[in-house]
């Protein structure tokens, strides 16, 4: 009986040490991208979503459309300028423009500077390679957009294991826009599939919507200020639906991809992995 114990208490102490010298869960990369959109004219629920993001130090965050409530108004982007000043002072801040931002190309392009042309164009952050679209001008399958994407989706992946697109109208979704007949979708859909695209985000839609098919994860995060809207239909490529205000936060570990959906009262309401369809070696 006395070995046995002993025998335990070495074992114990020795697993003691080893979870000890293990390090952190990805350092590098935990929770080290933010992703929101759709704030528009909710200001106190943007201030406070900008807090949060702010607070879990991600290096770099995206802003999937609808920043201001009407693009064509100085004032909104001055409103818009300064609720996000910290967060874009102290991490990458990427954004592709909403159909409330038409007519506002301008205060866009004077407010971020983006490469290429300004309206689309990649970002790599931590493994990431994501190519962002503008949802306001052609995406159909002869345009100059999709041209430029598909040559982008050809090129070598080089030290990116994952592939995520941002544009503002989603390919799929149960909220209110839905059912929109958006021509270029079921082109962009078939590309994505055929290059293996991890993961599609957008906004347009007020709420939080994970959906999944072929492979293809559609994430809506359209609640960051802009008013909620109810599920509007059903789909079974629907996994789950939320009507809050909500940001998400990505971690990337080894050949994982981690996404986290968070509630304005910072309450975790979804949380999802993708493993890379081109593992490391």
């Amino acid at each position: 009986m006395k070995k046995l114990i002993i025998a335990a208490f070495l074992t114990s102490a020795f697993l003691s040490i080893t979870r000890a010298q293990q390090p952190a869960a990805c350092p590098e990369c935990r929770r080290c991208i933010a992703v929101y959109g759709d704030t528009r004219a909710g200001d106190e629920v943007h201030k406070k979503i900008a807090a949060l993001i702010k607070a879990a130090h991600p290096v770099a965050v995206f802003h999937d459309g609808d920043m201001v409530p009407k693009g064509k108004k100085a004032k909104a982007w001055e409103n818009f300028k300064e609720i996000t000043k910290e967060l874009r002072a102290s991490a990458s801040f990427y954004a592709v423009m909403g159909n409330h931002e038409e007519g506002g190309e301008k205060f866009f392009a004077d407010l971020f500077h983006f490469p290429g042309n300004g309206r689309w164009y990649q970002a790599e952050v931590r493994g990431i390679r994501f190519i962002m679209l503008d949802y306001l001008l052609p995406l159909d399958k002869d345009s100059e957009q999709f041209i430029w994407l598909k040559d982008q989706l050809d090129a070598p992946a080089g030290k990116t294991k994952f592939t995520i697109i941002v544009m503002h109208k989603p390919l799929w979704s149960t909220g209110l826009h839905g059912h929109d007949e958006w021509k270029p979708a079921a082109d962009l859909e078939k590309l994505f599939k055929e290059q293996k695209v991890d993961m599609v985000i957008s906004g347009h839609d007020h709420d939080y919507e994970r959906l999944e098919n072929g492979g293809l994860v559609q994430l809506v995060a359209g609640s960051g200020g802009a008013e909620l809207r109810p599920q509007v239909f059903k789909s079974p490529y629907s996994k789950i639906f939320v009507k809050a205000f909500h940001y998400c936060l990505i971690s990337v570990c080894g050949n994982v991809l981690k996404t986290e959906a968070f509630d304005i009262n910072n309450k975790l309401i979804d949380s999802f992995e993708i493993t890379a369809k081109t593992p490391e070696k």
